[in-house]
């Protein structure tokens, strides 16, 4: 507590008398690993410090290793200027600057900047710099590292200007107000973009960009433009380390296209150009004409390889700085390490520059140097322009706001909380040496500083000026003139919603379409066009686009297909496990004409197990394959499962037997629907789901295309959807139905059978064939109407989600994984159940007790085997019904198991034997006739007896089943 009220007055101090000097008694870290460039005044209120945050090396793979990361050109350059620009750009006041190294991390740049604002870490050390004189940063130079020090520095009351973060995103909200740049955003970019493709009268482009900040930033920018100049993107991707292959396959579908967009760093771009020249199938890369962007300007390391033309976008310094910049590099060419003082990187940088990596640094600074080694950075301006508006703003505000001597900083510049607006706004007011602001007032560069360059690229990778920008004009430089042409891949474009005419004359019926035949010889001879209504409605698409590759969706970060993946495993295990273990039951049993209690089991598991396999087709990315399975497999699996629960139920409802057929001593089995019945019923029921699907696969092919989802991505999706011929089928925001849509409304007959199945299940609960088997199939098809209910509305009702198109896969998926689950499951673990818990006789008598007679013990002949030498016998004569006995199973009286617990059997009253409906047909040896052989067979409680009949016997009046493996009948299991 003692602590944070200490904190508390310590921040109320700082709000009054302004931020002070970092305590004497704190004892800091010291950052060895900085540039500094100290000021040449110490007193308090005498000098200032500009900090500098650059991306020295690259990112490193972990938070230990920045400086074994490979130093970047750019970063050391602009460092090297900003502290060149801190000892040479004039200033009243004495100013220094100390720079930083983020390692090309958001993350870095926090910690350097909190650690030394907070007093943690000591910049300088002869005369450290103190945090309250440090007014102003140049950077980051990266926009993915502008938000997070945008949002700190806002905190801070402190001013930075970027020189190199060019996403047109960066602008959100108040925690900018301090955010300044003196580099045009990327949309100046694209808007040369644009001229340069008006120039070349190319109408279609293809546009790779990379993943992340500055790569969606400048395409968003790209993508409204080209839309507003009616240039249209035939083919746009998102390039990652893994997808470099897919789009080599995707563009050598489009080289009519010619003009490729890279919106992209120079170091992704390398990386694209050094994959498609190593290519094992050659690719055609000087069939395609490259437009870059300023991050690639005129670097010769990117068209080192050979065989690339195209042309590149590239900033151009202003006039006024154009001194500056030209001074930098003749004292940068002729820095030799052992003359650098300030920056702890530049030995290393400049060895590797001319080629000294070993050797005494002497001999190499004596014979080489860095002229024709290096190369100007197209930002260096820009670093040189922020630090002469941060200089002339503080002179400025400190003339308008301290008393006295313009060269001294009064306490008001220093206060914490006066200095921030006070110091942006005299910075963004500063001007040139023209009288030119260098800021608008939103903290953007001013327009009449952008100046562009457009380079032409020849075949042997050297740069040469096409056009120039100078705020106001695009002026081709003589001799530029387009050479290719620029086609969309199909005609009509349907990449770009291109259709026929959709106007009708107003004497023509609006159904009427017209047909004509024309030749072109592009197209290959003779082609029909037909004129539609701009509101004709089509399901599916046929792009010229194929997906051949089959990658997993885990590689666009779909985890949900883990889950999908493993359950899909574990349940056709569980598939295999039933049935290995009812082929264990039926071994040694005679099957023969028992085929009806088999086959329909058989297909239920059968269409479980398809269901599985189905689910495996959503694991990878959609291909034409994949999207044919997924359509015509789910309504399959769905139709052979529930067509098969309906057969089982009519089997049911046509089992039950008439207490008429009891009394007359009719024992065979129940009247079942006959074999050829079942199966015919089976093929309608499925054939009239494998009709819809199959006239479905027949229209409207399965194909894999490419579409801009709600968030602006493209997505490999099924072409199911449904579209209007004026928005097009590129756009998933615009689709009349989804194909997710379109897949559920083929699946409304599956609806119909569940409805039936639970119908019918219902109307047959009480019958007890096959153990009561209506009620589990009841149970089966009762719970899929919720699980179907919640699994299409989460799909149905998410459309516009941002990734609404894996919703919809997901749901599917994990609709169709649950119902399969759920009818193994209910099916067959309670036969499983009956098997397992059979008694020594082979006789399961749970649910049988209430029966007309006991219905599993008089059943068809033995289909599946229990416990060996187990039998009961039947004869006509006198019926008895069974007393409190609560049995277990039945025995006859003389078995060795008999107890306590064993039935006690009585004589039905004779009133019984036209009303009674339960009773159970005893044989001699049920009822003890045969004492002698019962106590001979005794030892063997129930083994059994030969099938024989004895001599009072003769006239056929007792039967008896003969010996079996098995006497129950577990249905068509």
């Amino acid at each position: 507590m003692a602590l944070l009220k200490g904190l508390l007055i310590l921040c109320i101090l700082n709000a009054i008398f302004g931020q002070e000097d970092c305590p004497a008694t704190t004892t800091p870290c010291f950052y060895e690993n900085i540039g500094f460039y100290p000021s040449g005044n110490n007193q308090a209120n005498e000098h200032y410090y500009i900090g500098g945050l650059f991306g020295v090396h690259e990112m490193p793979n972990d938070a230990y290793s920045c400086s074994r990361s490979a130093i970047r050109d750019r970063g050391i350059i602009n460092l090297q200027a900003f502290l060149w620009g801190i000892q040479n750009i004039g200033s009243t006041i004495s100013a220094g600057g100390v720079a930083l190294d983020s390692c090309s991390s958001s993350d870095q740049n926090i910690e350097n900047i909190l650690s030394f604002e907070t007093c943690k870490v000591t910049l300088g050390e002869t005369n450290p710099v103190s945090p309250r004189n440090l007014l102003a940063y140049v950077g980051p130079d990266r926009s993915t590292q502008v938000p997070a020090v945008s949002s700190l520095l806002y905190e801070m009351n402190k001013t930075h200007i970027s020189h190199a973060a060019t996403s047109p995103r960066l602008r959100d909200g108040d925690t900018d107000s301090f955010f300044l740049r003196t580099v045009p955003t990327d949309v100046k970019d694209v808007l040369m973009m644009k001229e340069l493709l008006g120039k070349l009268n190319a109408r279609f482009v293809i546009a790779i960009y990379q993943d992340d900040e500055y790569g969606m930033g400048l395409f968003e920018a790209f993508n409204s433009t080209m839309s507003q100049a009616g240039v249209c993107i035939v083919y746009k991707v998102k390039m990652t380390s893994t997808n470099m292959a897919e789009i080599a396959a995707q563009l050598r579908t489009r080289i009519a296209t010619r003009y490729v967009a890279l919106l992209m760093t120079s170091n992704n771009v390398k990386m694209l150009f050094d994959y498609l020249r190593s290519t094992s199938v050659p690719f055609p890369i000087g069939q395609f004409s490259f437009i870059g962007t300023s991050s690639w300007g005129t670097l010769t390391d990117v068209t080192s390889g050979g065989g690339i033309s195209g042309y590149t976008v590239q900033i151009s310094a202003p006039t006024s700085i154009e001194n500056e910049v030209n001074q930098f590099y003749s004292y940068l060419e002729s820095l030799k390490p052992s003359q650098n003082m300030r920056n702890p990187w530049y030995d290393k940088w400049w060895r590797s520059k001319v080629d000294c990596t070993t050797g005494v640094l002497a001999d190499c600074e004596a014979t080489k140097s860095l002229v024709g080694k290096s190369y100007r950075d197209v930002y260096t301006p820009f670093t040189l322009m922020a630090i002469k508006a941060i200089k002339k703003g503080i002179e400025a505000v400190s003339q308008s706001e301290c008393v006295g001597s313009a060269q001294v900083l009064c306490s008001n510049l220093l206060n914490q909380h006066n200095r921030g607006q006070l110091i942006r706004n005299a910075i963004i007011l500063a001007t040139d040496s023209n009288g030119r602001r260098y800021f608008q007032d939103n903290g953007e560069l001013a327009d009449n500083l952008v100046n562009f360059k457009i380079y032409k690229i020849d075949s042997t990778g050297n740069y040469n000026v096409f056009a120039n920008y100078d705020g106001n004009n695009f002026i081709l430089s003589s001799g530029a003139t387009p050479v290719i042409d620029s086609q969309c891949p199909n005609s009509p474009c349907l990449e770009c919603g291109e259709m026929p005419s959709t106007t009708q004359p107003t004497t023509r019926s609006p159904t009427t379409t017209t047909v004509t035949t024309t030749t072109d010889i592009t197209e290959g001879g003779k082609y029909t066009q037909v004129l539609m209504l701009s509101t004709q409605e089509f399901t599916g698409v046929y792009a010229d686009q194929r997906r051949d590759m089959y990658e997993l969706r885990f590689e666009l970060g779909h985890k949900w297909i883990i889950a999908l993946g493993v359950l899909a495993g574990v349940g056709l295990l569980a598939v295999l496990v039933f049935e290995v273990y009812i082929l264990y039951k039926l071994m040694g049993t005679k099957t023969g004409r028992q085929w009806r209690t088999l086959w329909l089991g058989q297909l239920l598991l059968f269409g479980i197990f398809l269901s599985y396999l189905v689910l495996f087709a959503y694991l990878p990315i959609p291909t034409d394959a994949t999207c044919g399975i997924t359509r015509f497999g789910v309504g399959l699996s769905y139709s052979i499962m529930f067509a098969v629960l309906l057969v089982k139920l009519m089997v049911i409802l046509t089992s039950k037997s008439s207490e008429q057929s009891i009394l007359a001593d009719d024992i065979a089995s129940p009247n079942y629907l006959k074999g050829i019945y079942q199966f015919l019923m089976f093929v309608f029921v499925v054939g009239v789901q494998v009709v819809i699907d199959a006239q479905w696969l027949i229209l409207v092919p399965p194909r894999a295309v490419k579409v801009i989802t709600n968030n602006g991505d493209e997505a490999w999706v099924c072409n199911h959807f449904t579209w209007e011929a004026k928005t097009g089928w590129r756009d998933m925001k615009n689709f009349v139905r989804t194909g997710f849509e379109n897949h559920l409304i083929s699946l409304v007959y599956i609806m119909f059978l569940i409805l039936m199945n639970t119908v019918v299940a219902m109307r047959a609960h009480g019958i007890i064939t096959n153990h009561r088997e209506s009620i589990f199939i009841g149970i089966a098809s009762g719970f899929c109407i919720p699980i179907w209910i919640a699994w299409g509305l989460v799909a149905g009702l998410n459309r516009e989600h941002d990734v609404s198109h894996e919703f919809t896969d997901a749901c599917m998926a994990f609709g169709l994984f649950i119902t399969a689950t759920l009818v193994l499951f209910s099916m067959f673990l309670p036969k499983v159940r009956q098997l397992v818990n059979m008694g020594v006789e082979g006789i399961y008598l749970e649910d049988d007790r209430e029966s007309y007679y006991a219905q599993s013990v008089i059943m068809a002949p033995p289909s599946y085997k229990s416990r060996p030498n187990s039998v009961i016998y039947v004869n006509h004569t006198d019926p008895v019904v069974l007393s409190n006995g609560d049995p277990n199973h039945l025995k006859h009286p003389g078995s060795m198991y008999s107890g306590h617990s064993a039935p006690v059997y009585t004589k039905r009253p004779e009133a019984m034997y036209a009303t009674a409906s339960k009773s159970l047909k005893l044989t001699n040896d049920l009822s003890g006739k045969h004492p002698q052989q019962q106590e001979r067979r005794r030892p063997q409680s129930e083994a059994g007896y030969l099938y024989r009949k004895s001599r009072s016997e003769s006239g056929g009046t007792v039967r008896s089943l003969r010996k079996s493996r098995s006497q129950t009948d577990l249905g068509a299991l």
